[in-house]
């Protein structure tokens, strides 16, 4: 009875166990760059203003507009994918949230506007 109570919880083999093989993929390495980048908050709060509200939307309706035909589509996945980033920046979330969506909705809208393109190039 003895030998039960000493030994250590299973837990803390699990974990002492994972500990050793743990890898860091590119997600994981992200995420903790957008938590270490919480002191240029308002570095990340222009970005997202100037350049993706200013800039990367605008000029992806504008690709839309005349590289897609006007399709009301893309008019709405763009709007509804940039407005998120929008609404997250105004409720001051902290980067490790604000970060990944914003850098999603560029992604987004870079694929919109090859996407449009490439479109306009072949009909």
């Amino acid at each position: 009875m003895s030998q039960a109570i000493t030994t250590p919880k299973i837990t803390n083999v699990l974990n002492h166990a994972a500990a050793g093989r743990a890898e860091k993929n590119i997600l994981t390495a992200f995420l903790s760059w957008c938590e270490q980048q919480e002191d240029n908050r308002f570095l990340w709060l222009g970005i997202t203003f100037f350049g993706l509200i200013g800039i990367a939307v605008p000029g992806t309706l504008f690709a839309v507009l005349v590289f897609g035909a006007n399709n009301f589509n893309l008019w709405i996945l763009t709007c509804a994918l940039n407005s998120p980033v929008l609404a997250i920046t105004l409720a001051a979330q902290p980067t490790k949230v604000t970060l990944p969506a914003l850098f999603f909705a560029l992604l987004v809208d870079a694929i919109i506007v090859v996407s449009c393109v490439i479109t306009y190039l072949l009909f």
